[in-house]
């Protein structure tokens, strides 16, 4: 692992640049800061000694660079490279110049795995001397010409003697490349020209056509690729004889597909069963059932038919896996997955909950998946079961074979198609910094969480039963961040009582004891009915009656469980929190129902128009959560379940990221505090990001604590 020193006469802008390089390394190089003097009068300047005792601190085999402003920073850099024992002094190069652009270079070349020699002379000059060649190539990766892409062009440049150009700028300098902005599906021109320059464009044009992904589920995995076919089931429609026993096979059919539902619901654990929960909520829905029965008993068309037609038209990102599921016991196909003899990585087009669910996570090394999103459900399921996933890579692997070596970096997007004896070496490496890190993050679960300097971070669960409240504690949760209470209103024909609802709600307090308990007010409705309530088709479900804004016309369901809350409420650190709100008449509609009850009452900030009136809305909230899995995709006009538009719908993107600043800021002035949940809160790679904004309060699914408590002290 490369060494990097930053030597600045600025105390304050070394450990920036660290900082920076840090998140741009990715664990994958060594950083340390070497700037200003231990002199407290006159701290402007730079130390020799504190050079050489960075170096020391990162020095490795693999080479040290040590990045320097002008001035007296070079003198100190080389007084401190003879201060060293003379066999460190080999490793050890020296980079004077502007110090935070060859900062991001250099780190973001030696993360893409360049030696120190390939930083060093990757912008040597090149003879210019011999053919021209020119190719035209297609940008395949999702996210454009970004950081790895680009690094990928400067060391495959570098290899060969020829001067390569992209769209003109010189393929040595990874910065100006960056600055091509180069988006996906873009076309940019490579030219080169030397004696190498026709093997140079080939490399080239291979290297930027690779298959590369998005992030879906984190971790390393190396294996022999395993090929997915789908086991499709063919519906052909015809006419029946006998439209009731037809019938009757279908509900017999759908019947059982509900019972596999709840089997799904109930391995899935408590953290994940709302997918299935959600699923079996249009299962049961008699207008669904009824839809198809119309087809078979008064336009006699066969079973499979009425149900593929029916599913088709049903609002849910899981209409495929649901149809499938109702196809499979109508006509069982003569295959389904592929049964693992050795540990392997499978490769498929898409892959639904209910496949993800019968595969064994010891075989079963990494996910490689031409579609999908990080949010899908298969995805979050690959998640909670620890297998490392890759997402919308196209059909870039399409033609990979049974049985090629494939590695695959899961908190990336990165893939290796048949990686070289190198690349496999570097990657059982990170392979196993990643276990050991998992182990660490599990034995040290049940320890508060502070950043490096001492700043105390409240780590909470999302949580959707009582049992997930122990399991919640056992995983290191301070508490309850979000109590999903859907798991009160499904699998039933009508909704539960205020009894029901407060031995739940009092049992999840009791085994909680002192520890905080927010419980959020029914979040149903558009893509999530519920067969006893009535909403009527909905053009767009995620913008229709959803929320708040279905419980307040249904102010029965609103006003009972809001007496179930309070009633649980002595003795117990509860709070209520309010989805999808939008408005702040909405807020005040729900004060005026709590009356002069104490309880602390804060709003979900969710939809861009609360962060226009975060403002206001602080003023008379409690407190702020806010779920950046809607807040983005409403932000950016993407459906985050569409594989098409999935990437911008990033919790990252800066116009999201400007309004959790926006909703932050509104908050602290009016001195109420603010809880991140949904997955950003559980991303890791944007945990500095995220306490650098403000926040001072995670909520995520409980097996996530482990790992974010660790990204936490590294910070």
């Amino acid at each position: 692992m490369i060494g990097f020193v930053i030597v600045s006469h600025s105390a304050k802008l070394a450990e920036g640049v660290c900082e920076l390089a840090a998140q741009i390394g990715q664990g994958k190089v060594r950083l340390a800061a070497a700037g200003g003097t231990s002199d407290n009068a006159n701290p402007i300047g730079t130390d020799a000694f504190k050079v050489m005792q960075a170096i020391e601190e990162v020095h490795s085999d693999d080479g040290v660079l040590v990045l320097m402003d002008l001035g007296s920073a070079i003198l100190s850099a080389e007084t401190a490279l003879e201060l060293l024992p003379e066999d460190k002094r080999p490793h050890v190069h020296l980079l004077p110049g502007p110090v935070v652009e060859r900062a991001v270079e250099a780190v973001t070349l030696a993360a893409a795995g360049a030696s120190v020699d390939e930083i060093l002379h990757g912008s040597a000059s090149k003879s210019e001397e011999g053919p021209q060649v020119t190719a035209e190539v297609t940008l395949t990766d999702p996210l454009g010409l970004h950081a790895r892409p680009a690094a990928r062009i400067v060391r495959t440049a570098g290899r060969f003697q020829a001067r390569v150009t992209v769209n003109g700028i010189n393929a040595a300098s990874i910065n100006d490349l960056l600055a091509l902005r180069a988006r996906h599906g873009e076309k940019v021109r490579i030219c080169a020209r030397g004696p190498e320059a026709t093997q140079a464009v080939e490399a080239l044009q291979e290297g930027l056509t690779a298959p590369a992904g998005l992030a879906g589920s984190a971790g390393i995995a190396i294996g022999p690729a395993v090929k997915v076919t789908p086991a499709a089931v063919r519906v052909e429609e015809r006419l029946v004889d006998d439209p009731a026993a037809e019938n009757a096979r279908f509900l017999d059919a759908l019947r059982s597909a509900q019972a596999e539902t709840r089997t799904l619901r109930d391995w899935a654990g408590p953290n994940e069963a709302g997918i299935f929960d959600a699923q079996l909520l249009i299962l049961e829905d008699p207008d669904v059932a009824a839809r198809a029965s119309r087809l078979i008993v008064d336009e006699r068309r066969n079973a499979e038919f009425a149900w593929q037609k029916t599913a088709a038209g049903l609002p849910s990102a899981d209409a495929p896996d649901l149809a499938a599921r109702v196809l499979r016991i109508l006509s069982p196909p003569a295959a389904g997955m592929p049964r693992l003899a050795q540990p392997s990585i499978l490769v498929a087009h898409d892959l639904t909950p209910s496949e993800v669910k019968d595969l064994d996570p010891h075989l079963t090394l990494g996910l490689c998946l031409e579609t999908g999103s990080a949010s899908a459900h298969s995805v979050i399921l690959a998640r909670a079961m620890g297998i490392p996933a890759v997402v919308g890579v196209g059909e870039a692997v399409s033609s990979l074979r049974d049985g090629a070596t494939i590695a695959i970096d899961g908190e990336t997007g990165a893939i290796w198609l048949c990686p070289t004896a190198g690349e496999l070496a570097e990657l059982q490496r990170r392979r196993s910094e990643w276990l050991e890190s998992r182990r660490a993050a599990e034995a040290d679960r049940q320890k508060p969480a502070y950043t490096r300097n001492g700043r105390r971070i409240r780590v909470l669960a999302n949580i959707s039963g009582v049992a997930e409240a122990a399991e919640a504690l056992d995983c290191g949760a301070e508490g309850v961040g979000v109590l999903r209470t859907e798991f009160l209103f499904l699998n039933r024909a009508t909704p539960p009582t205020e009894d029901e609802q407060f031995e739940a709600y009092r049992a999840i307090a009791a085994t909680l004891g002192d520890r905080l308990l927010v419980i959020r007010t029914l979040d149903i409705g558009g893509d999530k009915p519920l067969p006893y309530i009535e909403i009527g088709e909905e053009a767009n479900p995620f913008l229709g009656l959803r929320g708040l804004r279905l419980t307040l016309e249904r102010r029965d369901l609103l006003e009972t469980q809001l007496r179930a809350i309070v009633r649980a409420s002595p003795g117990h650190r509860i709070e209520i929190l309010l989805p999808m709100v939008s408005t702040l008449d909405e807020l005040r509609q729900v004060k005026q129902i709590l009356g002069p009850c104490d309880l602390p009452l804060g709003v979900m900030i969710e939809t861009p128009a609360a962060v226009a009136i975060a403002d206001e809305l602080a003023r008379e909230a409690a407190f702020f959560s806010i779920g950046t899995n809607d807040l983005a995709q409403y932000v950016m006009a993407a459906d985050r379940t569409n594989p098409r538009v999935a990437a911008l719908a990033d919790p990252l993107q800066p116009a999201v990221v400007r309004m959790l600043r926006q909703a932050i800021e509104a908050a602290r002035r009016a001195g109420i505090p603010v809880t991140l949940c949904g997955e950003l809160a559980a991303d890791t790679k944007a945990t500095a990001l995220l306490l650098e904004l403000g926040f001072e309060e995670f909520s995520v699914s409980a097996p996530l604590i482990p790992e974010l408590k660790r990204a936490i002290a590294r910070c």
